[in-house]
């Protein structure tokens, strides 16, 4: 495949990144991850509501080791 991989999160082709996924996914994390570093105890839909976020998507961020989610909310970073 040479320098392009398959997005982890959203399945779209890019360029190789240090993570497996791409710039777009990447943005998200970053949103997810600034309103869980400013409160933790953020329930997972009202980052949603917030970011426009899929719930479907921070919860794979979470299954991938990226976030610690603890009955809904996400209290902890990897």
């Amino acid at each position: 495949m040479g320098n392009y991989q398959i997005c982890d999160f959203c399945g779209n082709l890019s360029e190789k990144r240090s993570r497996k996924m791409c710039a777009s996914c990447e943005e998200d994390y970053r949103q997810i991850r600034d309103i869980v570093e400013a409160k933790p105890d953020t329930m997972v839909i009202d980052i949603s509501r917030q970011t426009g976020i899929r719930v479907s998507k921070i919860i794979a961020f979470a299954q991938k080791g990226f976030f610690i989610l603890n009955e809904g909310t996400i209290e902890g970073l990897d």
